[in-house]
């Protein structure tokens, strides 16, 4: 395929405000309808179907048919993390409501980053593995150590078997909330799943948070 990139497109496309919500609402890398997004960004189904066509000729999200319904989730993590950027680098809306602020403080506490554990709950855990070793740094490069393998193991994550998936096995991901990182990659997805499966956290329904359960607790007082 022979051009340039068209950024004015993709800039053209992030201009406007209901695509944005609909795009971090699927930031949690499930599957919703056109019913649920129009809902969270606040505008009519058939305004959801319009723009949802536009990111779906962009290949930024896909869609599922089963039965009479319709589906939709992100096309890829690219555009989870081209999201979290730029929310690193946008100026800072102040908070004009209560729930406004109260959804922000649930996102702040633990929330998914395309199935990553993201916010002080996954920056808590990065820094845990930091200070004990289980990774480190080497320049800019993630690593896990053999310590670091040993406790994954331990914990029920399958090392062997991540690494032989397609995609970045391991790699920081700048919180866009805390400024700084949580784990991310493969091995980022497998401890989120992991911690969905042994119901240490519960998603909300409501938007991209995740809250700690009794279980949760416990696992995470480290």
């Amino acid at each position: 395929m022979n051009g340039y990139p068209d950024l004015q497109a993709i800039i053209k496309a992030l201009a406007d405000q209901s695509r944005l919500e609909i795009l971090t609402t699927l930031m949690d890398g499930k599957f919703h309808t056109v019913s649920e997004l129009a809902k969270k960004a606040k505008i009519k189904s058939h305004t959801a179907t319009y723009h949802l066509k536009i990111m779906c000729e962009l290949n930024w999200v896909s869609s599922y048919k089963q039965g009479r319904n319709v589906y939709y989730r992100l096309c890829s993590e690219e555009i989870a993390n081209l999201l979290e950027h730029l929310m690193n680098i946008s100026p800072i809306k102040k908070v004009k409501s209560f729930n406004e602020n109260s959804e922000y403080q649930k996102l702040k506490i633990g929330r998914s980053c395309y199935r990553h554990l993201a916010g002080k709950l996954g920056v808590s855990f990065f820094n845990y593995l930091l200070q004990n070793e289980y990774i480190k740094f080497d320049d800019d490069y993630l690593m896990l150590t053999n310590i670091g393998t040993i406790y994954f193991e331990s914990i029920g994550v399958d090392i062997n078997k991540i690494k032989k998936q397609p995609g970045i096995f391991i790699k920081p991901c700048l919180d866009w909330t805390e400024r700084t990182f949580h784990l991310g990659g493969n091995l980022g997805k497998a401890f989120f799943n992991l911690c969905v499966r042994e119901n240490f956290i519960v998603s909300n329904t409501e938007n991209r948070s995740v809250y700690l359960t009794s279980s949760g607790e416990k696992f995470f007082d480290i």
